[in-house]
């Protein structure tokens, strides 16, 4: 029996350590969490403002629209750029995101596509299935890096306007709030004209040298954002996995105690019936 309770203590103690541990990480991804958020949300209305920009300017003349929106006779040969992780713990982050790129190559079986990974997770996963990586960026541990983001979004545009791919498509996060984030995969290009609301511009010196200028600033802007989208929901993933490792650790310290006690318990009350028959048996 006391073999049992010294058992029950060193599975006590070693989940209490858990509960640090998990109770600790939570901390900091919520540290993390609020900190990329805020500038996630910055971002956003300035992505989106410069986006409905392009989009009207370019739905003014069709002489506006540039190489950017011009579809490639490649193209079956696409870019897949991938974010994920560098590191484990955020629940079923990297599996979604993973999940829509195998949907991707399966769907695009036979023809060639290049894929860029970004995070260990992602390179790890395909490396063991073999599967062919143009390039990837790792080391990043969901920390915004505007250099490394600039550079990433300079390579698939070169892929693009050399010839050299078809199309470009991003698979990553998109984070709604701190309880639900959205795999995604999206086309970043070619550009698919679509309709805004229209609005009255003043082009000087004409519309087409606008484009070329304000189309490379979008869509640096747009993969800042994918970014920050990614790393966001990656904190916050991280943050709900250790909340739910340390409500599950603490469910099961209580466990592990009411089941102590009872051990005690029962320890005590067999060593009172040993006394008990024992006295009976002196009285006999």
């Amino acid at each position: 029996m006391s073999q049992s309770i010294k058992q029950i203590k060193n599975r006590i103690r070693s989940v209490e350590n858990t509960k640090k541990v998990t109770g600790a990480m939570q901390m900091i991804s919520v540290v993390k969490l609020n900190r990329i958020e805020d500038q996630l949300f910055a971002l956003r209305p300035y992505a989106l403002r410069m986006e409905n920009l392009m989009y009207n300017l370019a739905g003014f003349s069709d002489q506006a629209v540039s190489e950017y929106f011009n579809k490639r006779s490649n193209d079956s040969d696409s870019v897949l750029c991938l974010i994920t992780s560098d590191n484990g713990l955020c629940g079923m982050y990297n599996q979604n995101v993973i999940r829509l790129a195998e949907e991707f190559l399966q769907k695009n079986q036979g023809k060639k596509v290049k894929l860029i990974v970004v995070g260990q997770r992602g390179l790890s996963y395909f490396r063991a299935r073999q599967v062919e990586i143009y390039n990837s960026y790792i080391g990043l541990n969901a920390k915004f890096t505007q250099n490394l983001c600039d550079k990433i979004t300079a390579e698939l545009s070169q892929l693009f306007l050399s010839g050299k791919a078809g199309s470009v498509y991003l698979a990553y996060t998109y984070f709604e709030n701190s309880l639900v984030q959205k795999a995604t995969l999206q086309r970043l290009l070619s550009i698919e004209p679509k309709k805004v609301k229209p609005e009255e511009y003043i082009a000087e010196p004409d519309l087409k040298s606008i484009l070329m200028d304000l189309i490379p600033k979008y869509l640096l802007i747009k993969m800042r954002l994918v970014f920050l989208e990614a790393f966001t929901s990656e904190h916050a993933a991280r943050t709900i996995s250790m909340k739910t490792a340390t409500d599950n650790a603490r469910e099961l310290l209580e466990g592990l105690v009411l089941l102590r006690n009872k051990v005690r318990q029962a320890g005590i009350t067999q060593d009172i019936l040993e006394i008990t028959s024992s006295a009976e048996a002196l009285r006999g």
